[in-house]
């Protein structure tokens, strides 16, 4: 994988780059960033970029010998672990699920967890990275390079790794020569605190909206304003982006700003209409419309308090802030906030959608009442 191909990141790339440049690369590496941001794909850009024979500027050369096994995953120089389940025709170890590992990278190099354990896992299994995976890391670095200047481990979600961990501790800290340790990790907290001890941790952030705006459009053919739209919902999450796209058509911003017109008009004809209108559109439809609304009140939050030129929101979704913003406060939208990510825990329970609507639709109703009495006094 090329630099060029990470969405974004261009200050963690650099980092990287200068590093090898100045000879000062870390033998053993943390990427820790949360899902979407590209810490995997970092690392393989960064494998592939270490081990390129020629390595110009900015990227590696994509034509050497080692660049096409590296893009291809079958550089016998870089080495894979990662979580896997023990199944009935094959044993826990990163070695016999090579075949799928590829084929998944390859289709998507921002794949999370859940997307892994699907593809491999046998009923609701979980996958872990074993004991004897831990040993099996340990003979691969133990045999010396076959072609390339460094030998590369590439371990994805060390979070997986339980009290196992402890047996690649002296390997993490005094690998042989010419040896990179390259960690991928989501969350610190799940790591064990020797693993974190012995990594030199390299934060990746989010990514940032104009370049995932820019993906959206020339690699998804997306308008502008839906790609902006996708963006500000998935928060520079890649692996969110994508899901974003697949979902049916969403009118989540029509739905709401129907929804506020009816409460504020306190037309309760026109409130049963719209309940039974999106009680229809199933389960999951409706817990992104709650998503959708807590995104829309918390840019509601930003605007009330930096004003419209640090909002994500569209121009048609800044006029309904703007208009709810002359009877709102912050200590409302909180409020609103509240209910809606209650309301989102119980469709996820199965609750009747009607009742809920219904039920949270009166709350508001009386509480946008209140504050228009209270502004008229």
């Amino acid at each position: 994988m090329f630099f060029k191909d990470v969405i974004g990141q261009q200050a963690v790339k650099d980092k990287l780059i200068r590093s090898v440049k100045e000879q000062r690369v870390s033998h053993t590496q943390l990427f820790l960033g949360s899902e979407g941001t590209g810490n995997l794909s970092l690392a393989l850009a960064f494998a592939q970029y270490v081990n390129c024979e020629k390595r110009p500027d900015a990227d590696s050369c994509g034509k050497c010998t080692s660049c096409i096994k590296a893009q291809k995953l079958i550089h016998p120089d870089v080495h894979f672990t990662f979580p896997t389940i023990k199944a009935k025709d094959r044993n826990a170890l990163s070695s016999e699920y090579m075949k799928e590992w590829r084929a998944a990278l390859l289709e998507n190099p921002y794949l999370n967890y859940l997307d892994w354990v699907t593809r491999i896992a046998e009923e609701n299994k979980q996958g872990n990275i074993s004991a004897d995976e831990c040993r099996e890391v340990f003979s691969k670095l133990s045999l010396k390079v076959f072609e390339s200047e460094y030998k590369i481990l590439i371990l994805w979600m060390p979070e997986r790794l339980g009290k196992e961990g402890n047996i690649l501790l002296k390997l993490f800290e005094e690998p042989s020569e010419k040896t990179l340790i390259l960690l991928v990790a989501e969350n610190l907290n799940l790591l064990l605190p020797t693993i974190i001890s012995r990594s030199q941790v390299l934060q990746i952030p989010r990514i940032d909206d104009n370049s995932l705006i820019d993906v959206l459009i020339n690699r998804h053919d997306l308008s502008r304003q839906n790609a902006a739209r996708i963006v500000r919902r998935a928060d520079g999450n890649y692996h969110e982006a994508l899901r974003l796209i697949n979902q049916v058509e969403d009118n989540n911003q029509e739905l709401f700003n129907q929804w506020m017109q009816v409460l504020y008009k306190n037309d309760i004809s026109e409130l049963v209409k719209w309940v039974e209108d999106i009680a229809q559109i199933g389960r999951e439809n409706q817990k992104s419309f709650f998503r959708y609304g807590l995104e829309f009140l918390h840019e509601c939050i930003l605007m009330q308090q930096v004003g419209q030129q640090q909002s994500r929101l569209q121009e048609e979704e800044k006029r309904l802030a703007t208009w709810l913003s002359q009877h709102m406060r912050i200590e409302d939208w909180q409020q609103m906030a509240e209910s809606f990510d209650n309301s989102h825990y119980h469709i996820e329970r199965n609750a009747h959608p009607k009742i809920l609507y219904m039920n949270l639709s009166l709350r508001l109703m009386r509480m946008i009442s209140r504050k228009k009495l209270s502004l008229s006094a």
